[in-house]
């Protein structure tokens, strides 16, 4: 044989070890990347259970539920501008150079309020090339590139584009002095100069929870038109809890009787209250009062001064013999008598102007002047004290937030 043919028995020897050290380094690092992709699978699943911010299946889920179809947006779009002429079927182009055509399911057309034609480019396809020609041969045409996913961003694009007479961005709404309604949107739209005159006025949220039901229709009888086009269902009304009193009557024995009864203190009425005994000093002297209770190891006496200085004089010696005496004069309201008993009771509940109802994301707010007590009601609730006007509607968005309004 050949000695050029010739195997080196060392060099098999030596080739057979490689490559047996080939397969077993080969088998490690399979070993390690299967090790690697367990431990990614793993921390996936971690934080996919967990639920943390930016996990796969948080954005999946927020992405396909969140997103409007464009059936939603030219929903929206329709009760915006009921009276805009229908938005062309389709975009075309012809010249010389060039012929081109828009498809309207990828690329919706609106039509705004001045005429002028909306290309939706929601998803930021619309090659550079392709927008210069369309605004090239059409400069009408507005196009918008934001994308519904993001609703604020997107309904200020589009109605910047609108053509509308005004857009106002994040506007507050307010609605009576006391109570006050206070309402906030994303947007309020006028159609024109007009508009709050012919009660038009446009109130546009782009919020997931809707408003509720009875606030929609009590903006509806205000002349305010409140449109959502991303919302979900409206928040279901909460179960009855709290009490709002509002006291008719002007009379100030029958507010003290009201704000006692609410802290559930028995008084007597018109009681003689003995300032000297007879068996002790030979002299018998009463006070007239015409409210008297015990509170808390206290006794407290409700009286009138008419500016007579004697009965003033009997009121302070009442005072030395440890009576907390409440002076009501005859200029008092509601709000004095309630200030003058709960200070000198000592409780921290005054008379101001209290929020009764907040909607999610501060949407909107209700908030009425009375005297509110905290754990009051049966069942933990608190209750107000009122002398404030409610209108039905006002009574109906404060029964649908657990309120019951009743009247003394």
């Amino acid at each position: 044989m050949d000695p050029r043919f010739e195997l080196d028995p060392a060099q098999v020897q030596k080739k057979t070890v490689r490559t047996e050290e080939g397969k077993k380094s080969a088998r490690k690092k399979s070993r390690r990347l299967a090790k690697s992709h367990h431990r990614a699978l793993a921390l996936h699943k971690n934080a996919v259970e967990k639920e943390q911010p930016g996990s796969v299946l948080q954005l999946a889920t927020t992405d396909s539920d969140a997103v409007p179809d464009q059936q939603q947006i030219r929903a929206f779009w329709e009760k915006l501008v009921p009276t805009a002429l229908p938005a062309p079927q389709s975009l075309s182009f012809k010249s010389e150079a060039f012929d081109l055509a828009i498809d309207p399911n990828r690329y919706p057309l609106l039509k705004a309020a001045d005429g002028s034609t909306l290309l939706l480019d929601t998803g930021g396809t619309l090659p550079p090339l392709v927008r210069t020609l369309i605004q090239e041969k059409d400069p009408g045409i507005r196009i918008i590139t934001a994308s519904p996913a993001d609703g604020r961003r997107f309904l200020g694009e589009l109605l910047a584009s609108g053509g509308f007479y005004s857009v106002e961005e994040q506007p507050r709404m307010t609605f009576g002095k006391d109570p006050q309604l206070k309402v906030r949107s994303d947007f309020k739209v006028e159609q024109s100069a007009e508009s709050v005159m012919r009660n038009e006025v446009m109130l546009i949220s782009a919020a997931r929870q809707g408003f509720p039901q009875r606030l929609t229709e009590y903006l509806k009888g205000q002349g305010v038109k409140l449109l959502e086009p991303f919302a979900g269902q409206p928040a279901s009304p909460v179960p009855l809890r709290h009490r709002v009193v509002r006291t008719v009557s002007h009379d100030q024995a029958q507010v003290v009787d009201l704000l006692l009864e609410t802290l559930a203190v028995p008084a007597e009425r018109n009681k003689r209250v003995e300032l000297f005994r007879t068996v002790e000093t030979g002299i018998g002297l009463s006070v007239a009062a015409e409210r008297y209770f015990e509170r808390g190891g206290r006794r407290y006496v409700v009286a009138r001064f008419t500016g007579d200085p004697i009965t003033y004089t009997l009121f302070r010696l009442l005072e030395t013999k440890g009576y907390r005496v409440v002076i009501l004069e005859s200029r008092d309201t509601f709000n004095t008598v309630a200030s003058k008993l709960l200070s000198r009771m000592d409780l921290p509940s005054r008379y101001s102007i209290h929020q009764l109802m907040a909607g999610a994301g501060g949407q909107y707010s209700f908030e009425m002047s009375g005297v509110m007590f905290e754990n009051a009601a049966p069942g933990g609730g608190s209750v107000m004290l009122t002398d404030r006007q409610i209108e039905p509607a006002m009574r109906e968005l404060l029964y649908d937030h657990g309120y019951q309004v009743q009247e003394r």
